[in-house]
């Protein structure tokens, strides 16, 4: 997952330099005139995200969860700009909102690791602000509905003859899932990043954001259930097409 995104970036960077080669040429004959306001916007994103599990361990003291988990985030944008300074803005992401926890064995020193990969679908409708012209700043926040799509856990469990390792994929159709998982996804969202226009319609961007889970990921199947919720903070770069 981390080649196919370095690869992007590398792919995006060596067009960036082409493009910006072209336009020293063409500035001096001429050619490149100032373009007038563009309203749309459509562009592809990808990066690295961080989930953290929020969850409150009352009474399981022998679960210690990781800070965060890393994954990926990859998803496409779409931007209407009626001033230069505002923009509303749509996204559809794929991301990943993994945790890590370890059972620590009573009585004993022994660690046994579980990694739960979670697939989400995220759409964010968010509010930019925006300053500058050559290198824009933008600042935005908003909310997101999303869906639960994958999870699977890896792990080690105590077996009949020792130490077993499983991976299961849950499946959510399965009578168990449907009472226990909560698969809808509604929070906030809010960052920042910059961006520049490389060609008159062209702009490459980077930013970072939050994704706040207001909802738990579980229904209220059991008395005394201890909620669990994410929140995810991602890092991503794109490219926009204005017109």
């Amino acid at each position: 997952m981390k080649k196919q995104i370095i690869l992007l970036l590398s792919l995006l960077a060596a067009t960036a330099s082409l493009w910006a080669q072209e336009g020293e040429i063409a500035e001096p004959l001429g050619e490149q005139t100032a373009p007038k306001h563009l309203y749309w916007s459509f562009g592809v994103t990808g990066g690295l995200d961080q989930n953290y599990h929020i969850v409150d361990m009352s009474y399981m003291n022998d679960y210690h969860y990781a800070k965060y988990a890393k994954g990926s985030s990859y998803g496409v944008q779409i931007g209407f700009t009626p001033w230069n300074w505002l923009t509303l803005r749509v996204d559809g992401v794929l991301l990943q909102k993994n945790y890590f926890r370890a059972h620590v064995v009573g009585g004993s020193t022994t660690s046994l690791p579980d990694t739960t990969y979670n697939q989400y679908v995220n759409v964010p409708v968010m509010l930019m602000l925006n300053v500058g012209k050559t290198i824009k700043l933008h600042a935005y926040g908003g909310g997101y509905w999303g869906r639960w799509l994958e999870s699977k856990r890896v792990g080690v469990t105590n077996g009949m003859n020792g130490l077993v390792s499983y991976s299961e994929n849950v499946d959510f159709n399965s009578p168990e899932s449907q009472v226990r998982d909560n698969r809808s996804d509604i929070g906030l969202v809010w960052g920042g990043g910059l961006s520049t226009l490389i060609k008159c319609r062209i702009e490459l961007g980077v930013e970072a954001r939050w994704y706040y889970g207001l909802k738990d990921i579980q229904q209220d199947y059991m008395a005394h259930l201890n909620p669990r919720y994410n929140t995810t903070f991602v890092i991503q770069g794109g490219v926009s097409y204005w017109f």
